[in-house]
């Protein structure tokens, strides 16, 4: 476990990574934090400053000086912020006038922490720093071994961190290379540590206070490790973000289980949330070039399968809940810069989905009906943006491709879920598709709601005439979520627990018309059912988007119906 926990923390960063960690850490080894880890402000060689006992018992000032990777002849006095300019400054200013009245008759320890090691060419001035300064404060290194046998004493403790969840966490490692992996081991680690059983309701005997918030640490720590894990040697990095979307999501639903919410937020979930903002760019990063790559996902433009097809719909699923989740960050009063930066990230995101989209050409077929939910998520992100006109063209494609397959019964979206079937009965093989999944569709209604939203006229009566004369045994239908929603959302698929149908659709001649319908979706329960969102009211706009993709729970008609309103608002 030690040299797991090695791996892990040398892949960490200095700033808003191995810095976020120590505090943890130093809580948990009974010091009480005197000042955190800030950015942008001058703190004088002090990263991280915390009053606590030492090993004889007696009180003392705690400065921890975080440095990342090893520390040699560069990193020890050329550099701006090298460690004796750090450890300098700490006895020329901050000692001097940063101090609390409490802690100036404190003895001082000074920790140089790295997730590296101390390299011979600096041992002889390490050892004379620490002579100099010897009848002033004691002066200690924490290296990649001290540190991770802390992690593992005061993080990963056997009353904390047991035999089982250390078994299923190698197990997890093991298998994070393997694309098919459901990561089970991790998800149990997760359950047990926040004590849910397998549908999400609180077991027995469940944590309160602090040993709930050190379980949190557990969740995100064992979230972090293997997600770190999977981005080394060319690990699949997508097995490392739905984990950590895993955790983020199931450590939320057990805040909505507990009285504790303000304690839990503004600690281990924010972290977690960190966690995960963090990973976004990894992904990004690995998978960028085929986004901008012509036909990445196939040998020439019109070649797809359905495998190809489920990739595809994956992809435009991830780059529209990451382009949503940045657009809703929350955002502090009068930060303007900070609005700034995540709309450029949205605009980054939607640039590669826009790109991904035009470069392969199965991006316009569907093969299950489920995916209607990634098209919804894809058009919402792009309206965000104001990629109105790009939205309305591949709306357009989409529609023309579904009509068709409807028509020649080739190429169906499936209205099930068993991908076994698919190849035999769903037309994607060169035979027709068969009566049991040509009955249902959801992918269809979605495309008459976003042709009003798009004012895409000749579309919808398009999709009209299709529904009326050449596909009129398919019911077309929406799910419509009830006021038990919130209860599942963040656990497990929302829709097949909670929740109604709203079918079949009969499709009215009109676009006005079916606008009107819309409308009274907005007015009725169904829009009161989703008004409740303890995301939206912790300003986490953001998650719920996740939570749909994450467990394919389609995006309820309300939430992107409700563009319609902010239209009529503009229009008046």
């Amino acid at each position: 476990m030690k040299l797991i926990i090695a791996e892990y923390l040398r892949t960490l960063r200095e700033r808003d990574e191995l810095d976020r960690l120590l505090p943890d850490l130093l809580v948990e080894m009974g010091y009480k934090l005197v000042a955190r880890p800030q950015t942008g402000n001058r703190q004088y060689g002090v990263d991280i400053a915390a009053r606590g006992e030492n090993d004889d018992g007696q009180e003392e000032l705690l400065l921890l000086v975080v440095k990342r990777g090893d520390i040699g002849s560069s990193e020890w006095d050329t550099k701006p912020q090298s460690v004796r300019q750090s450890i300098n400054e700490i006895f020329d200013v901050y000692l001097r006038s940063h101090l609390e009245p409490r802690d100036e008759e404190l003895p001082k320890h000074i920790v140089l922490v790295t997730n590296g090691e101390l390299k011979q060419t600096v041992l002889a001035n390490w050892c004379g720093l620490v002579s100099e300064y010897e009848d002033k404060a004691k002066i200690e290194f924490w290296g990649i071994d001290t540190i991770s046998s802390y992690v593992e004493e005061y993080l990963l403790d056997e009353h904390v961190f047991h035999d089982d969840d250390r078994h299923d966490l190698r197990r997890a490692l093991a298998l994070s290379g393997d694309s098919e992996y459901n990561r089970k081991d991790l998800h149990r680690i997760f359950r047990r540590a926040l004590d849910l059983d397998e549908k999400g309701n609180l077991t027995e005997e469940s944590k309160t206070g602090k040993n709930l918030l050190k379980a949190m640490r557990i969740v995100n720590l064992s979230a972090q490790i293997y997600a770190n894990w999977s981005l080394l040697k060319d690990g699949d990095s997508r097995q490392g973000l739905l984990a950590l979307e895993r955790a983020l999501l199931w450590s939320w639903h057990r805040i909505q289980l507990t009285d504790s919410n303000k304690d839990v937020v503004k600690g281990p979930f924010t972290s977690i949330w960190s966690s995960y903002t963090r990973y976004i760019p990894e992904y990004f990063s690995r998978l960028m070039p085929y986004y901008f790559t012509p036909n990445s996902l196939s040998r020439s433009p019109t070649y797809g399968g359905a495998e190809t097809s489920l990739v595809a719909f994956e992809q435009i699923g991830f780059l529209a809940s990451f382009a949503v989740f940045m657009a809703l960050q929350p955002i502090s009063p009068n930060q303007d810069s900070e609005r700034e930066y995540w709309f450029q990230q949205l605009n980054s995101a939607c640039d590669a989905l826009v790109a991904f989209i035009d470069n392969n050409g199965i991006c316009t077929s569907p093969c299950l009906d489920s995916h209607s939910q990634d098209i919804t998520l894809a058009l919402f992100a792009l309206m965000l943006a104001g990629r109105i006109e790009f939205a309305q063209g591949w709306l357009k494609r989409l529609f023309r491709n579904i009509d068709y397959s409807y028509k020649s019964k080739n190429y169906v979206p499936i209205a099930i879920e068993s991908l076994e079937d698919l190849p035999d009965e769903g037309g994607w093989l060169g035979d027709h598709a068969s009566k049991r999944m040509m009955e249902m569709s959801w992918t269809l209604a979605t495309i008459a709601g976003w042709c009003v939203i798009l004012d895409l006229e000749d579309v919808y009566k398009a999709l009209v005439e299709g529904a009326t004369q050449d596909y009129p045994n398919t019911c077309i239908q929406l799910w419509h979520p009830e006021d038990d929603f919130y209860q599942h959302l963040y656990f497990r698929p929302a829709h097949f627990v909670s929740g109604v149908s709203q079918a079949p659709i009969e499709l009215p001649p009109s676009i006005e018309e079916y606008k009107k319908q819309m409308m009274q979706i907005l007015e009725s329960d169904f829009a009161k059912a989703i008004s409740g969102s303890p995301a939206v009211k912790s300003r986490l706009l953001g998650l719920d988007f996740i939570a749909f993709r994450h467990f394919s729970t389609p995006v309820p008609p309300a939430t992107w119906y409700g563009i319609l309103r902010q239209e009529n608002d503009l229009d008046s």
